[in-house]
């Protein structure tokens, strides 16, 4: 699998191609695979070798936005917002505040109307988990300058690491634990369309970062975190 797929997604495609309640079934069992199979973990171990806790985060592709709600109970000092393209995301992560007996009151979701981050945004730490695959590497480029730009201390860059096995063993995987249709077919083309370690060294060199400031580490299950630091080199 040497060459990224350019298939799309069930979720690129949109409405009508997967109904509402498909749509909000995939977003909890999503959050599910982060939790259970390492995702959240590999996010978590980033945020925790910032020197002191971040004031603010922006999580970029929120999502359904359960694990941006995580991330604000777990820094309940710092100003999190989480921003989306897709209007059914954000409602349905208001709708995950609305529905929570004690929502967190430092988190809130915004619907991003351009696919571009604007450049008078300002956060500590600038996150997205799962979203570059959905990127073709000209804008991968391009987005990892703007959230570069953003960000005061650090880029957080959760994806998916493209490897066979990785496929195989999903196969196996997702039937039985994640029962969903989006899951089942958009989980194995997510896996074609991401990234090899050389993906990420090419894409950083192209965006024009000092390696010395950069990380690529492999996480379980098949995890690509890539840290870029702004406050300090990575030792």
């Amino acid at each position: 699998m040497q060459i990224r797929s350019s298939e799309k997604e069930f979720l690129d495609l949109g409405f009508p191609h997967y109904s509402h309640e498909e749509y909000e079934d995939c977003l909890y069992k999503l959050d599910r695979i982060g939790r259970w199979l390492g995702g959240d973990r590999a996010t978590w171990s980033a945020l925790e070798k910032l020197e002191e806790p971040p004031q603010s985060i922006l999580d970029v592709g929120c999502g359904g936005g359960l694990f941006t709600i995580r991330m604000a109970k777990r820094y309940p000092h710092s100003t999190v917002l989480g921003i989306d393209t897709n209007a059914e995301a954000i409602a349905f992560a208001n709708k995950q505040l609305q529905q929570m007996v004690e929502p967190p009151s430092n988190v809130s979701f915004q619907i991003c109307a351009q696919e571009h981050l604007e450049k008078n945004l300002n956060f500590d730490v600038v996150t997205s988990t799962l979203v570059c695959h959905h990127l073709t590497d000209t804008y991968l480029v391009e987005f990892l300058q703007q959230a570069h730009q953003v960000a005061r201390k650090k880029v957080i860059i959760n994806d998916l690491h493209r490897h066979s096995l990785a496929v195989f063993l999903f196969k196996i995987v997702a039937p039985i634990c994640f029962p969903n249709r989006l899951i089942k077919h958009d989980g194995a083309v997510s896996i074609r369309r991401a990234f090899i370690y050389d993906d990420w060294q090419q894409y950083l060199k192209m965006a024009g970062f000092e390696f010395s400031r950069c990380s690529v580490s492999w996480r379980w299950a098949f995890r690509w975190l890539i840290e870029i630091n702004k406050s300090e080199r990575v030792s």
